[in-house]
């Protein structure tokens, strides 16, 4: 008897471990820190180095605070168009 109610304690630790570590956990990513523009946004980001005149640069390769003036065209931009 002590022997199948250690399998069975076994059992439910491992069925418990396995459900608590294949959950896992979700970061989310700040707005200002996104890695990539989107496909259609890409245009509007190659503009804004363009009108800018700045040098071609992944926009998650920029400082935070370029990263924020491109935020902050980008609304104004789709603000007006």
């Amino acid at each position: 008897m002590p022997f199948l109610r250690k399998f069975c304690l076994c059992l439910l630790v491992a069925a418990l471990a396995t459900s608590i570590l294949t959950t896992g956990c979700q970061y989310i990513q700040p707005a200002q820190n996104n890695s990539q523009p989107a496909q259609d946004e890409k245009a509007i980001y190659n503009k804004w180095e363009a009108e800018t005149h700045r040098a071609h640069k992944e926009i998650n390769q920029r400082p935070p605070e370029e990263q924020k003036e491109y935020h902050d065209w980008n609304q104004q931009h789709s603000k007006t168009h």
